[in-house]
């Protein structure tokens, strides 16, 4: 899998966000981050991430949490199927390592797509 995040695999608008909010049909959350999920009716999960300065810290900070939340999910994009996400990242994340803040959505990744595979009847 190519290592770029192309833009077919982003949330782009407010809309599509909201979309998962209001219509979010899984979830998986710590202390650290809230993973939503929401059919999207494609056949490839998108992501979109809410990082605030509040709960990250200043823009370095930000962009290596989002840089990690990217990273992670294009190395699990294929178990998630046609589902949009969105990360949602508590205060405290940017004191953690890459390792464990990697493991943490890769424990997510899984969660959410237990759920969905246990939802949906088999073909």
């Amino acid at each position: 899998m190519p290592a770029r995040f192309p833009r077919g695999c982003r949330l782009l608008s407010a809309s599509q966000f909201q979309r998962v909010f209001k219509h979010c049909e899984h979830k998986a959350s710590d202390r650290l981050v809230t993973v939503l999920a929401s059919a999207n009716g494609l056949e490839q999960a998108r992501l979109g991430t809410v990082v605030s300065i509040r709960a990250a810290g200043n823009a370095v900070k930000r962009n290596r949490v989002k840089r990690l939340i990217r990273e992670s999910f294009r190395r699990q994009q294929a178990l998630l199927g046609g589902r949009d996400l969105v990360v949602l990242v508590r205060r405290g994340i940017s004191e953690r390592t890459n390792q464990q803040i990697i493991r943490t959505l890769d424990h997510h990744w899984r969660t959410i797509a237990a759920h969905a595979h246990t939802a949906t009847p088999a073909d």
